[in-house]
């Protein structure tokens, strides 16, 4: 059992977080590619990190070195920081080993950023991954982002409609991603994109929130708390009495319940353990 700290970028599409080095033990939280990881102490194959919002154990070698290539002509090489980024769009999209190869090397999930290395071609963009390695996106499947502002504030609309696109997949604690996704990995993904970067947590998220709002006030994209003793879950409000979330004790996927009795996706637990509501967008 050795200790370091070096900086690292996670180098596969969705990487799993676990709470002890063993791969039985709980999934705490996943981190998408490119994410910075710190990494501490090493236990045999895996690796101790530290993301910006969680820590826990990886497969060491779901790691790599972190980009550094300069934006340049391809065959160059420069310092120049790279300065476009290539944000996915879409719930996932494949990456691709080269500009006219269709066979694909992996997949990518939403809110992934890459920094762009050739955006000549009309269809796909390449884009440097960890390692100093590369690969091509589907134009269609990302939006081109400057600088250091990766995720622009969007309207709310735009927040809910990425959480619609979640409609009926696996819920997954501990998920991340279009894989799997718990509750409250569904809202801090869905608000990321919307240009608000929240804590990991449903409690966390509730706590970091200082805007209340009354049941009878709740307005598409409100944070909804639920819990007895403490809070245990989050959705996404989509108007006045809609909510969307992941839920894992009765559907165990992406649903829409009601907060009105006498709609047919009401949900009377969730209803009687209401903890409160919060506004992010204010």
């Amino acid at each position: 059992m050795t200790t370091t700290m070096t900086s690292f970028a996670i180098a596969v599409g969705v990487a799993d977080i676990r709470r002890y080095p063993d791969a039985s033990s709980e999934l705490v939280t996943q981190a998408l590619m490119n994410v910075p990881a710190t990494a501490g102490e090493i236990n045999g194959e895996w690796t101790h990190v530290t993301l910006s919002d969680y820590t826990g154990w990886i497969r060491t070698d779901q790691l790599d070195e972190p980009v550094s290539k300069g934006y340049c002509k391809v065959g160059e090489n420069c310092s120049t920081p790279l300065q476009l980024m290539a944000v996915i769009n879409k719930p996932r999209t494949t990456l691709l080993p080269d500009a006219e190869d269709n066979n694909a090397p992996g997949t990518l999930y939403l809110s992934t950023a890459l920094p762009a290395l050739n955006t000549a071609e009309p269809e796909r963009v390449q884009v440097v991954l960890p390692g100093e390695r590369s690969g091509w996106l589907i134009r269609d499947d990302i939006v081109m982002r400057k600088g250091e502002e990766v995720y622009p504030r969007a309207a709310t609309e735009v927040i809910t409609d990425h959480a619609r696109a979640f409609l009926g997949r696996p819920y997954l604690w501990g998920g991340t991603s279009w894989e799997g996704i718990d509750c409250s990995g569904l809202v801090q993904l869905c608000y990321r994109m919307g240009g608000y970067i929240i804590p990991r947590d449903a409690d966390q998220q509730h706590d970091v929130l200082s805007y209340r709002v009354a049941r009878a006030d709740m307005q598409e994209g409100d944070l909804i708390f639920f819990g007895s003793q403490e809070i245990t879950h989050v959705a996404m409000a989509l108007n006045h009495k809609e909510y969307i979330h992941a839920e894992g004790q009765n559907y165990n996927y992406v649903v829409i319940n009601s907060f009105d009795p006498t709609d047919s996706h009401y949900y009377p637990r969730l209803d009687q353990i209401v903890w409160g509501i919060k506004r992010v967008a204010v």
